[in-house]
């Protein structure tokens, strides 16, 4: 058993109540990556997978030794908390129907098309009286923890400016047509199922309380979002104004990072690096985080024991929905400038 699990059963053990789990969505990120983390949970107790596709669902329950599947939410016997992970498309019909059954409501990223969606399930959650959260793994990372808290305590003096890029060349999705990411009614597009980790990731270091999109260039081929570039203005707890250009791409290379900028330095996150450099590029000095994940597993592991905790208790935890309604609204600004091109 990796050091991962023994750090999450070791939470467990001081949690008497075991918390019965349903999954909806019998896709790759519930087998992947959701489903190894729960079924090694010694208080988790994975009761059933519900997916419109009932041999899907039978198949991921046999694998991992889950006893019921079922092909409609109606069917499913009473949970304490539900892994909705289907595409985002797919959740009007889900979201509601968990909520009103009592069940707590765990969502796979992107958690809604639109800031009306997502304050919608919101408002569902608070009237039934259960706890909702967005799974993100990157708020987790070693790297995104570190920046947060230098932030916070504001260690190299106000930011002054952001830039960020996320970009490689895929050259082809291996996908037909009918591929969920491509239809924005399904999947949302790319660039909110895989864009979206880039721009909660920097919404979620500069702590923000308000977001506005300035302008958006997009290039969209055959309904595929290949490339955006953006610019946003982030308010921030300490009251300070801050303009984020992002550029993401899934057809060139861009020099990946996010890169933040101070009256006398430049602090870099990457995902191996976490550094200083001075104004005109060189590295300074490169830091080591202590704290958050240094792995998937240990992220997902984390997530999960963040969100129980918050059914357990009532208090929000990094991963609360409400906390995620910043991101909804600037990928849905980016979507409602691509129509009007």
């Amino acid at each position: 058993m990796s050091p991962d699990m023994h750090q999450l059963m070791a939470w467990h053990s001081a949690n008497e109540r075991p918390w019965k789990v349903g999954v909806v969505g019998a896709g790759s990120v519930t087998s992947g990556s959701h489903l190894p983390v729960l079924v090694n949970m010694p208080d988790v107790r994975v009761e059933w997978i519900c997916d419109r596709s009932l041999p899907a669902a039978k198949a991921v329950a046999r694998s991992f030794k889950i006893a019921h599947a079922y092909a409609e939410i109606s069917q499913c016997s009473d949970v304490d908390v539900v892994l909705v992970a289907v595409p985002v498309g797919a959740r009007k019909a889900v979201v509601p129907e968990v909520l009103s059954r009592g069940w707590h409501a765990f969502c796979e990223k992107p958690f809604a098309m639109t800031l009306a969606e997502h304050e919608s399930y919101l408002a569902d959650a608070s009237r039934h009286g259960v706890q909702i959260g967005a799974a993100l793994l990157r708020r987790y990372a070693k790297h995104t923890v570190m920046a947060r808290k230098l932030l916070e305590n504001q260690i190299l003096g106000p930011v002054v400016g952001l830039s960020a890029a996320e970009g490689s060349q895929m050259r082809r999705t291996g996908r037909g047509a009918g591929w969920y990411m491509s239809d924005p009614s399904a999947g949302g597009g790319i660039f909110m199922e895989m864009g979206l980790h880039l721009i909660d990731q920097i919404l979620f270091i500069l702590g923000a309380t308000r977001v506005s999109l300035r302008s958006c260039s997009q290039d969209v081929h055959r309904g595929y979002d290949l490339a955006k570039s953006l610019v946003a203005d982030v308010e921030t707890a300490h009251g300070t104004a801050i303009e984020c250009d992002v550029d993401f791409s899934v057809v060139d290379d861009l020099c990946n990072g996010i890169f933040i900028e101070f009256p006398d330095q430049v602090f870099k996150v990457a995902f191996e690096e976490l550094s200083i450099l001075s104004r005109d590029g060189e590295t300074l000095c490169q830091l080591s985080a202590s704290n958050g994940a240094t792995s998937v597993v240990e992220g997902f592991s984390m997530e999960w024991r963040d969100f129980l905790e918050q059914c357990r208790r009532g208090e929000p935890s990094a991963v609360d929905a409400a906390t995620v309604k910043n991101t909804t609204h600037l990928i849905e600004s980016c979507y409602a400038a691509r129509s009007l091109q």
